[in-house]
């Protein structure tokens, strides 16, 4: 037959309070400040060295450089054709068949003027 009465074991006394924790959390939190004091005023390793022999190139001039590269690379050095003469050949096969592949109006020839809107 089953037991009816509930197990009734003695409460156990309230204890203090817990000095120990409290004093370890205590010196885990200055630890961790120290730390931050010392990682703060330490040196920057990762900066750049900052030299003045080397002087710093002029972004425009940097820009011009990079376009010049791009486009040689998308006029030659392994395309089949410069990308000028293939937006020529595209436009030539879309004006025979009478609609372009993309929705965007012809584009005006050099020295056209603009057409104008209503």
């Amino acid at each position: 037959m089953a037991d009816t009465q509930p197990d009734t074991q003695p409460a156990e006394e309230a204890r203090g309070f817990p000095f120990l924790t409290a004093a370890v959390t205590l010196a885990i939190l200055f630890v961790f400040l120290g730390l931050m004091v010392v990682a703060y005023q330490s040196p920057n390793y990762l900066e750049e060295k900052k030299d003045a022999a080397e002087p710093k190139a002029d972004p425009a001039t940097k820009l011009a450089e990079i376009r010049a590269k791009n486009q040689a690379a998308l006029d030659g050095a392994g395309a089949k054709m410069p990308v000028s003469a293939a937006t020529a050949e595209l436009l030539d096969r879309a004006k025979a068949d009478g609609k372009l592949p993309f929705p965007v109006p012809m584009p005006a020839a050099p020295g056209a003027e603009p057409p104008k809107t209503k």
